[in-house]
């Protein structure tokens, strides 16, 4: 995503005029279906197209390629508007996600008869235009469903190994043998472990399969990693500590093993406080 907003950044002046010299061959009078079908054929790139009145409330409906949405009529869309910028010239606005497609794009505001016509165009189609980036639908959908399975398989096991959790408890509950450590600790370590493999499927998910949002921009999320991490690093350290109840229960021979086990969890630990540092201090900076 920031990747496509710097490469735009740096071709705006050629991108912006070769949008403006399309636009001055299409006859744009008025919003039809012949304007929109034309405007369609000239901007492989345009998503959306809809008009607003003088005040920038939307009075069309939403026009996609293939749909027409009509219960946006009445939106205000002076968010998208430079007010500072004469009424009557074109405007192209600054790359944004799209609340209404996921994808990052650029607003064309065309001025017409009784209000304005907006035009969203999609940045990565017109940076594959120019050859800017390389067009790889084929890859990127591979790579989507790729993600999609593995994302897929890492939620359904989280979810599993959860369950399976409460059901091992609960055969003890109902079975003959009394309750004792592993009772208690080996439920906890299994939903433990699967809260950190569904958080990791899930921001799998979220981050290569789903649409893009205005909520997921960033190529690292520390949180999810931080998530994960302290997740294992709990379900270590209640292993160890069963390790060493069990120890103390049957023989001090082994005891070392546990300190052993005790230590280098506690230096895993350490290691993990300084990544949170760093990440606090780079975030500040």
């Amino acid at each position: 995503m920031q990747d496509l907003v710097r490469s735009y950044t740096s071709n705006a002046p050629l991108i912006q005029k070769f949008i403006l010299t399309s636009l001055g061959k299409v006859d744009i009078k008025s919003l039809n279906i012949s304007l929109h079908k034309e405007l369609y054929k000239t901007f492989p790139s345009l998503e959306l197209l809809y008009k607003c009145d003088e005040n920038f409330l939307q009075s069309s409906p939403n026009i996609y390629r293939n749909v027409i949405e009509d219960h946006y009529i009445g939106a205000d869309r002076s968010y998208l508007v430079d007010l500072e910028k004469p009424r009557d010239a074109v405007c192209i606005g600054e790359p944004y996600i799209s609340t209404a497609t996921g994808y990052l794009c650029i607003t064309v505001i065309y001025p017409v008869d009784g209000g304005f016509l907006f035009l969203d165009l999609r940045v990565r189609k017109l940076l594959e235009r120019f050859n800017l980036i390389e067009k790889n639908d084929f890859f990127r959908w591979m790579n989507r469903i790729s993600y999609a399975v593995m994302g897929g398989g890492l939620i359904f096991f989280g979810m599993f190994v959860v369950l399976y959790g409460f059901y091992t408890f609960a055969t003890y509950l109902i079975g003959p043998e009394p309750l004792g450590l592993d009772t208690v600790f080996k439920p906890v370590i299994a939903m433990t472990l699967g809260l950190a493999v569904y958080d990791l499927g899930k921001t799998i998910f979220e981050h290569e399969v789903l649409p893009k949002t205005q909520h997921v921009t960033e190529t690292f999320n520390a949180k999810t990693l931080l998530n994960f991490l302290v997740s294992i690093i709990i379900a270590l350290f209640i292993e160890a500590l069963l390790v060493v109840f069990k120890i103390s229960l049957h023989d001090y021979k082994d005891l070392p093993y546990a300190s052993t086990l005790i230590a280098s969890l506690s230096f895993l630990l350490l290691v993990f406080a300084g990544f949170i540092y760093i990440m606090r201090k780079s975030d500040k900076q």
